[in-house]
């Protein structure tokens, strides 16, 4: 049963900082919003955990902060109230069969696809399933 820990804020409020998680292999199919552990394609050596929002052969589009899914709203009600994106900015993507696009909760302290563009989805090394720790936090992430 491997375990991760969660450095950094870029996955708040699902997971913080410290948080320590039980990582199942993933075999496919790969769903929306599963929280997944993958190599940053820039250095594969540096894995991540990030949310799962765009499928294969899907658009992901950004505009103004907004997640839009083949033109429709991606509802995220794990933000908790955090705002989708900061800034203004628009940017679009299109997802080969074999890709997926991850994004951090926190996204205004995440480095994800908006960074790196699409994850191959057997890059993704197993999904998070249950946090152990801290004890007070036991339960399943966000």
């Amino acid at each position: 049963m491997p375990l991760y820990r969660v450095t950094g804020e870029s996955m708040l409020p699902s997971l913080a900082d410290g948080d320590l998680v039980v990582v199942l292999r993933q075999t496919p199919p790969i769903s929306r919003r599963a929280l997944v552990v993958a190599p940053d394609p820039r250095d594969p050596r540096r894995l991540s955990l990030k949310r799962v929002v765009g499928l294969p052969g899907e658009e992901v589009r950004m505009v103004d902060g907004v997640v839009l899914i083949d033109g429709g709203e991606l509802d995220e009600p794990y933000l908790g109230g955090l705002p989708a994106a900061p800034g203004l900015a628009e940017a679009e993507w299109r997802l080969d069969a074999g890709e997926c696009f991850l994004l951090g909760d926190n996204r205004a302290h995440s480095t994800d696809s908006r960074v790196y563009g699409p994850v191959r989805l057997g890059s993704i090394s197993g999904r998070a399933r249950l946090r152990v720790w801290p004890p007070e936090r036991w339960g399943r992430p966000g």
